[in-house]
């Protein structure tokens, strides 16, 4: 998603308004991540004259994986992005012949949004069990005794 910043630069206008939808390129996903809609960028970029400011909206939907049963669980994102950028100094950011590329800026910020764990709505219903093992909600373990615990009980009666 290049920006071409030649008006911007040269004083011919204030801001670039941004209204567009792009496509993440499937290479970006990774593991954690097995699909992500059309990506939706609102927002405007401006320049003071040394530093160019980035005001953006990034809305996506990504497919993430649920921790605990591997189901595909749909996460939204929401983000605001309000960078400034040096035409000298930033090296992730560079701005060549007059553009930009916020492809890897709205990436970055992407990537930063993705929670570490995500359960799947409908895990969270069932109860999950296995050999010599079972999920346990809050609740169940504030009422749950443990065994090798429950003989104290009799010291504390007496």
């Amino acid at each position: 998603m290049n920006i071409n910043l030649s008006k911007l630069l040269c004083n011919q206008t204030d801001e670039i308004v941004i209204n567009e939808e792009i496509d993440i390129p499937k290479e970006y996903l990774n593991d954690d991540i097995r699909d992500i809609s059309k990506v939706s960028v609102t927002g405007n970029i401006t320049s003071d004259g040394y530093m160019i400011s980035l005001n953006l909206n990034i809305k996506c939907v990504l497919t993430l994986i649920c921790s605990i049963s591997l189901k595909d669980v749909k996460y939204d994102i929401d983000i605001d992005i309000d960078e400034e950028i040096s035409e000298e100094n930033d090296e992730n950011m560079k701005i060549l012949n007059n553009s930009i590329d916020l492809l890897p800026i709205i990436w970055q910020n992407i990537l930063m949004e993705i929670p570490i764990k995500v359960v799947s709505p409908d895990i969270e219903e069932k109860n999950i069990y296995g050999d010599g093992w079972k999920f346990i909600t809050d609740e169940e373990e504030d009422n749950e005794i443990d065994p090798r615990l429950s003989k104290l009980k009799d010291y504390l009666d007496e």
